[in-house]
C-alpha cells in the first residue's frame, strides 16, 4: 500500500515537471514567431549600421543628432536647457532678516515659556 502511494506521488510530480516545459516550449515558441512576425513587418529593424560606419539616427531630429527619449517626452531636460535651468537655485533673500515660516505670536509665546 506504501508502495502504491509513493509511486503515485512520483507519477504526479513528473507529470508536474513534464506540464511546466510543455508549457515553458509553448511560451518560447509564441515569442519565437512574434518576432519573426515583427521583423517581417519592419524588415530594415534588423539591420544594423555596422556597414556604412554610421551611427543610427533619427530622422525627426535637428542637424542629423541622437534624440534623448526622455527629454522628448518631458521627464528630463534637454541637454541644452541643462546648461540654462529655467528656475535658478533656491537661495534665501539676502535682504530678510528674520524666519517668516513661522508665526510671529507663536515664536514669542514659545519664547516666554522657556
Amino acid at each position: 500500500m506504501a508502495e502504491q502511494t509513493d509511486m503515485r506521488t512520483r507519477r504526479e510530480a513528473v507529470q508536474r515537471v513534464q506540464i511546466g516545459l510543455i508549457g515553458l516550449a509553448a511560451v518560447l515558441l509564441v515569442v519565437a514567431f512574434a518576432n519573426l512576425v515583427v521583423r517581417s513587418i519592419r524588415p530594415d529593424a534588423g539591420q544594423t549600421t555596422a556597414a556604412t560606419g554610421q551611427d543610427q539616427t533619427d530622422a525627426n531630429s535637428p542637424n542629423g543628432t541622437d534624440t534623448e527619449p526622455l527629454a522628448d517626452l518631458g521627464v528630463t531636460p534637454k541637454s541644452d536647457q541643462a546648461a540654462n535651468p529655467s528656475v535658478p537655485d533656491l537661495e534665501p533673500d539676502p535682504r530678510l532678516s528674520k524666519p517668516m515660516d513661522q508665526d510671529p505670536k507663536k515664536r514669542a509665546a514659545a519664547a516666554q515659556r522657556r
